[in-house]
């Protein structure tokens, strides 16, 4: 009887071990990965010149930041394109611009120095491309942009507009007007989930995601998937952008939403602005009450995502990425909550 005892502790020490090893030699390979993204801080190379010398410094940045400075000046923020003949005296007006200025010094309180968001952004990249090898590692640029962007992606690089990320008091928020249901998350530790959100939507987009309320909740949904394993500390409050209460809406009322799309019969709705009213932002979901957060039926398509993953224990990742048939993925989900 002993000797079963001991030769039985013997065995799950050695389970123990064994999983232990496994464990750590993933994480070897995850540390393996690492990698080391340079960020340039765009705004500090703006506002630190010289106004007086406006023109060679737009020469410059054309030259250093490439087709992102023209994104930045035509589309980011309406300074306008960089081959326009008044060119040179529109951005001469943004750079003293004293609302502007502002923003920047701003900016430049709240963010000293990038040292813990390059540590955050280089660790979410580093997974990255342990789960996509292949794949291109983007570069990083800080901006400003007058409140209207948070993150951009383009040609290989991912922009931060930092002024977006100045905490929900902040006082120029209040002075421009913006709805305090998006101050919320507009804060310093928001921005990891924003970017890996935003780079999974520019690395594996599907245009008939919006076929229909089912394929953009469970796409949104899969988006969050690939955010949450991108960033396995963060809590789902942070991942989501959802209040405690919020959070706790969800998963308290997750059975009673999804009975809803299917009473009114709206999974499969082509209609853009009802689907729109599901996934994006907003102070909550009509539908769903206004304890509710905005997006709540996204929620509902990640956990969809997260029971497929669950009962097809062999498929990587990069499987569920490249997976559109989200009828199928329902299906293979067993999802009934």
């Amino acid at each position: 009887m002993k000797r079963n005892i001991l030769l039985s502790g013997c065995f799950l020490l050695l389970l123990f071990v064994i999983i232990c090893c496994q464990r750590n030699t993933r994480d070897k390979k995850t540390a393996g990965n690492k990698i080391e993204l340079s960020v340039e801080r765009l705004e500090t190379d703006i506002f630190s010149a010289d106004p007086a010398r406006s023109d060679s410094l737009a020469d410059y940045l054309i030259q250093h930041y490439g087709s992102f400075f023209e994104l930045y000046t035509s589309q980011i923020t309406n300074i306008g394109s960089i081959h326009h003949p008044f060119f040179y005296q529109s951005f001469k007006a943004f750079i003293t611009d004293y609302h502007n200025y502002q923003i920047y010094s701003r900016v430049r309180e709240v963010f000293p120095d990038l040292n813990k968001l390059s540590q955050d952004i280089n660790q979410a990249f580093s997974r990255y491309h342990y789960f996509f090898t292949e794949r291109p590692i983007p570069g990083i640029i800080t901006f400003i942009s007058g409140f209207n962007y948070s993150v951009v992606s383009d040609s290989g690089v991912l922009g931060i507009g930092l002024d977006n990320y100045l905490g929900p008091d902040e006082p120029l928020y209040t002075q421009t007007g913006i709805y305090n249901y998006l101050r919320v998350n507009m804060h310093p530790l928001k921005i990891p989930s924003d970017c890996m959100r935003l780079w999974a939507e520019t690395e594996f987009p599907d245009e008939n995601s919006m076929k229909n309320l089912l394929n953009a909740i469970i796409y949104e949904g899969k988006v969050m998937y690939f955010v949450k394993q991108m960033l396995p500390g963060e809590p789902d409050s942070l991942i989501w952008g959802f209040t405690a209460p919020q959070m706790k809406f969800c998963i308290n009322n997750e059975k009673q939403m999804w009975t809803y799309l299917i009473e009114y019969k709206l999974l499969f709705t082509t209609d853009r602005f009802v689907i729109n009213k599901f996934i994006r932002e907003g102070p909550f979901t009509k539908d769903f009450s206004s304890e509710s957060p905005a997006r709540a039926a996204v929620w509902i398509g990640y956990r969809i995502v997260e029971k497929y993953m669950n009962k097809n224990k062999s498929l990587l990742l990069s499987d569920l990425m490249k997976e559109n048939d989200y009828q199928m993925i329902l299906s293979a989900s067993g999802y009934n909550p």
